[in-house]
């Protein structure tokens, strides 16, 4: 009896013809682009750093793990060399919408610190980097925190200060007046020890609310950092920027795929009344950072990205 030139195996994977297995159909490869999510190209979104003091004895609320400075160090390194231009917050939110924007900014800002943030700042300086450094104005001078040398030294070497309040105090916790007091205080104490009265804020903690916001304007800043821990977009509230907290178990991947633009990054508008921003605690990864791009490992420059790969991301809660 002849044999047939062709048959299908049934409940298998392949079909054979002319008893050779044919070759599987190739996996398609979905879209990197979220339904319902702004689309936006890899080169647009900005990496806004926040890094805490370097100083184990300056930090605020919940203990942690100050960033050892050989750490920091490589960090600069891994900056400088991923071809990003560093800007402050007020020379970034200056130049939005411009035709002197550049291409590819990086802003890495540092909240509070001591003598181990002040030698932190001379390396970022001695990297070719700039950042601008967030002073809680009653703590100048005190034991283990900036002194008033410390600011003038700070501005010598091309870095932005910027208030986070004169307390240090969340400000969507606070009554009215005392908000009030807090950054009325802040700007002009930080403008004595200064010379100049500060242009950018950030939120103590990350918490605002649209009335703590308005009174940032009022009180004459022209921009301010929130947490959110995402990477910020061109469209963000330029009084509520995204920033990614970047700890000392922060991996070296993890950094770099958020200088490479990898990771969610959607435009936040400003809070609606009643509403209140409260930044969720990042959550600790243990591992190198591996973003999920949608199915496909290599893709081009082109490529619309909003997927994220375990990046924390903050609440948006009532008020």
């Amino acid at each position: 009896m002849p044999r047939p030139r062709s048959r299908r195996l049934l409940g298998g994977p392949f079909a054979v013809r002319s008893g050779r297995p044919a070759r599987a159909a190739p996996r398609r490869i979905r879209s990197a682009v979220i339904p319902g999510r702004p689309t936006i190209r890899r080169g647009q979104v900005i990496p806004v750093l926040r890094y805490r003091s370097l100083d184990p004895h300056t930090t605020r609320g919940a203990r942690r793990r100050p960033m050892p400075p050989a750490t920091f160090a490589r960090h600069c390194q891994l900056i400088a060399a991923s071809g990003r231009v560093p800007l402050t917050v007020s020379g970034h939110v200056a130049t939005l919408g411009t035709s002197s924007a550049p291409r590819n900014p990086v802003i890495i800002t540092i909240d509070d610190g001591g003598a181990e943030t002040m030698n932190a700042l001379r390396r970022l300086a001695e990297a070719g980097l700039t950042a601008t450094v967030f002073v809680t104005s009653s703590r100048v001078g005190d034991p283990g925190y900036f002194h008033r040398a410390d600011l003038h030294r700070i501005r010598g070497l091309g870095i932005e200060i910027g208030g986070s309040g004169h307390t240090g105090r969340p400000l969507n916790e606070l009554a009215r007046p005392d908000v009030i007091a807090e950054l009325t205080l802040s700007r002009r104490r930080l403008a004595v020890a200064v010379g100049d009265e500060p242009r950018t804020f950030a939120y103590p903690s990350g918490g605002y609310d649209l009335s703590v916001r308005q009174l940032v304007i009022s009180a004459g800043y022209s921009s301010a950092c929130a947490v959110r821990d995402t990477l910020s977009h061109p469209d963000d509230d330029r009084y509520a920027l995204s920033r990614l907290t970047v700890e000392a178990t922060t991996p070296d991947s993890r950094l770099v795929a958020w200088l490479d633009g990898l990771g969610q990054a959607e435009p936040h508008p400003a809070l609606a009344r009643g509403r209140v921003f409260r930044p969720r605690r990042a959550t600790r990864v243990a591992g190198p950072f591996r973003p999920r791009l949608g199915g496909g490992a290599d893709i081009p420059a082109t490529t619309v990205v909003t997927a994220t790969g375990n990046v924390p991301t903050g609440d948006v809660a009532d008020g």
